[in-house]
């Protein structure tokens, strides 16, 4: 048997270090650059809409930037299983499900702490408190997730248990971040499609960034459910998506327009 010297085992383990962290640099630049491009297009977005920009608005994108990062995770992994595509992207999955941890982390902590004129203990105590238990919860289980997504807990919880936490976890977060935003927005939404949004925005035939957002958190679960039905269905339902989104997106802003005229 060949022994390799102290030395050289120290020098391969160093070596292991400096391509995990340049591996790690590169993953989490990426997805650093997918989310500060989402930032800036909603960022430009609410400011022309509303005619302002604040801390108000910065949280409505954390949170915003938070929902499509997760539905893009819990898309990556029934699109590869479809088709070849999405394959290049699995490798991103971390990497944009904790950048979206810490946005949905900062959402909270700026509703709850910096905002109280838009968000009081009241509101969350009174008629709102269904989507403030929704979104505690999936804050909860989402620091909960962030601590055992590493190779040290999944040594010690076992790879198998470990892998249903997370396989799970992220489901139910999204479905509780889902309820959180419809049963708080849904009103307001139906409200927009109906007699457009308030005087006091610049643009208000424009459709809110979270409308725009929730329909395309309507195509992740819808993905996903058809997905759970039978592969056939999920590859239709990719299709049906990728024809009806678009034209959601462009009938919505057509009807902003009406409200011109």
């Amino acid at each position: 048997m060949k022994i390799i010297p102290r030395e050289s085992v120290t020098s391969l383990n160093s070596q292991k270090q400096k391509i995990n962290w340049k591996y790690q640099f590169q993953q989490y630049g990426t997805t650093f650059v997918v989310a500060t491009i989402l930032f800036v297009a909603l960022s430009v977005y609410l400011f022309y809409r509303r005619g302002y920009y604040d801390l108000y608005i910065i949280n409505k994108v954390f949170a915003n930037i938070a929902a499509v990062l997760f539905g893009i995770v819990l898309l990556i992994g029934p699109g590869s299983r479809l088709f070849s595509f999405p394959d290049r992207y699995a490798q991103y999955r971390k990497e944009l499900g904790i950048v979206a941890f810490f946005l949905a982390l900062a959402h909270g902590i700026v509703s709850f702490f910096f905002l109280p004129s838009k968000f009081s203990i009241q509101q969350f105590l009174g008629a709102g408190w269904y989507p403030f238990i929704f979104g505690l919860v999936a804050t909860v289980a989402l620091v909960a997730i962030f601590f055992i997504s590493n190779d040290r807990a999944a040594n010690a919880i076992g790879m198998e248990k470990w892998w249903r936490l997370q396989f799970w976890g992220m489901r139910i977060v999204f479905a509780l971040i889902f309820l959180h935003v419809f049963i708080m927005k849904w009103g307001g939404w139906i409200k927009w499609y109906k007699i457009e949004g308030g005087k006091d925005l610049a643009h208000p035939e424009w459709p809110g960034a979270g409308l725009l957002v929730a329909w395309f958190m309507v195509f992740v679960v819808f993905a996903r459910l058809a997905e759970f039905c039978s592969p056939k269905f999920g590859r239709l339902a990719w299709y049906l998506s990728a024809v009806l989104l678009p034209i959601i997106y462009i009938a919505t802003f057509w009807r902003g327009r009406q409200f011109i005229n």
